[in-house]
């Protein structure tokens, strides 16, 4: 439940600020960037809404990674990434 509450004040949030940055831009700047007055806001709580949407995916894939290690006394793999190897494929 306070999840749902934390949401809803994040994406009420994103789309008050996306409403005061709207008053300040010009229709020119909107066109620079691709968007129009009634899409703008309407774009931005969406992109707000995807990203929250992500890091509850994250979060659940991770619980419940933890409750399988938990579950069988299994600890988990962490990947060592040699970072001078990356581009040597």
């Amino acid at each position: 439940m306070l999840r749902k509450i934390y949401r809803a004040i994040i994406l009420a949030q994103a789309a008050s600020a996306a409403n005061r940055t709207l008053a300040i831009m010009s229709d020119r700047i909107l066109d620079d960037i691709g968007q129009s007055r009634d899409s703008f806001a309407k774009n931005v709580v969406e992109s707000v809404r995807k990203e929250l949407d992500r890091e509850d995916r994250e979060a659940a894939a991770k619980k419940l990674a933890n409750n399988y290690h938990k579950k069988f006394g299994t600890k988990p793999v962490t990947a060592n990434v040699n970072s001078n190897l990356v581009g040597a494929v």
